[in-house]
């Protein structure tokens, strides 16, 4: 397993965003505020200079410097590990990964848009509040009923949420 700390700004505020990767997938993202990121032991930092072992990686680095750049971007072929999902779980996050960047949805849309009954918004939000890659799975673009923001697991809080969606909006 390899760590990148990649920091960056959204709305005036300082972020870090702990990528994990291993030689095939990212892991995983955990958004810090304030660029602080404490390694644990096992999960050495990788340097920028040592990102041509991991392509995917080195593409996802890329890719989040154009996406805070507010330029338009796809992260739908970075690979992810979906195998610590439930087969519902990995329905829902890879339907999720089609919802265009400006875009969003609502729990139920999400729902139906995956194949199931709208009567599902409950339990594909329990699958977003799972996602351990937000921003490359864009769980920031599910919203509640009506429009409203909802929650957001991702890290940051609702604050980032809503700078996340107003960048994809400029």
């Amino acid at each position: 397993m390899y760590v990148f700390e990649f920091k960056t700004k959204i709305s005036g505020s300082d972020i870090s965003l702990e990528i994990k990767a291993d030689e095939k997938h990212i892991e995983k993202i955990e958004i810090i505020g304030g660029n602080r990121v404490e390694y644990k032991p096992g999960t050495p930092p990788i340097s920028k200079s040592d990102l041509n072992l991991l392509p995917h990686l080195y593409k996802l680095i890329n890719l989040l410097d154009d996406y805070f750049s507010y330029k338009l971007v796809d992260f739908s072929e970075i690979p992810v590990n979906f195998s610590l999902y439930s087969d519902f779980c990995v329905k829902i996050l890879k339907t999720l990964r089609s919802v265009k960047y400006g875009e969003t949805l609502s729990y139920k849309e999400l729902a139906m848009k995956a194949g199931y009954d709208g009567k599902y918004s409950r339990a594909c939000a329990t699958a977003l509040s799972i996602n351990k890659t937000p921003v490359i799975i864009p769980c920031h673009r599910i919203t509640a009923s009506g429009g409203k923001l909802g929650g957001w697991s991702g890290g940051g809080g609702i604050k980032l949420k809503a700078a996340l969606l107003s960048l994809e909006k400029q």
